[in-house]
């Protein structure tokens, strides 16, 4: 078993709670964490789907086309994909999942998702991530920002994946996960721009 996911619990579907009242957002367990840890996830995870359905959102997405994978084709062909086919993805219903408050090897986080049965969505987060979103400076807070909506890309589909990331070719800038994790945390930070603890 993945280090990942020592200590977690798999959730019936009473643990699933709905982030917000957007019957497109996801519903999240958060059956093996904390209360402290509970309360970060569930208020982190509001604020990223609000963010995916808004207009701020759809204009940058639509905007150019992205990475969807590092992967290349027999003949060399980048993974391209449409703006416009990425933010038609993430406009689905977003998968339920749980959370684990565990670090994965070599990671901040990392997601297992599975088409069949929902007890196998799930994420796991670093602890030292989760708990930053209590930080009083928002570049700090907006890491779990960040974090979420990347994982999300990968709950919403298969097609998103970056193995290989962070090269000249492959640069994160221009990879859905990465690309969108930035993005989520970037509108994110411009509507908390005027709190007093922004730096």
């Amino acid at each position: 078993m993945s280090i990942a996911w020592i200590g977690y619990k798999k959730p019936t579907q009473l643990d699933l709670k709905p982030v917000n009242s957007n019957e497109h957002c996801m519903e999240i367990g958060v059956q093996s964490l904390n209360s402290r840890q509970a309360k970060a996830i569930q208020e982190a995870a509001n604020d990223v789907c609000n963010i995916f359905f808004s207009p701020e959102f759809k204009q940058e997405v639509i905007s150019h086309d992205w990475l969807a994978s590092c992967a290349l084709s027999a003949g060399g062909k980048e993974d391209l994909m449409s703006g416009t086919n990425v933010y038609n993805l993430l406009m689905q219903k977003i998968p339920d999942y749980s959370v684990n408050a565990r670090k994965p090897w070599l990671a901040i986080a990392q997601t297992q998702k599975n088409e069949v049965n929902f007890v196998y969505n799930r994420v796991a987060v670093k602890p030292s991530r989760i708990e930053a979103w209590y930080s009083a400076i928002d570049t700090i807070k907006s890491e779990l920002i960040n974090t979420i909506a990347h994982e999300t890309t990968h709950i919403i589909s298969y097609s998103f994946l970056d193995a290989g990331h962070g090269t000249d070719k492959c640069p994160n800038a221009r990879l859905v996960s990465y690309g969108i994790g930035n993005l989520v945390e970037k509108i994110w930070l411009e509507q908390h721009k005027n709190n007093k603890w922004t730096k």
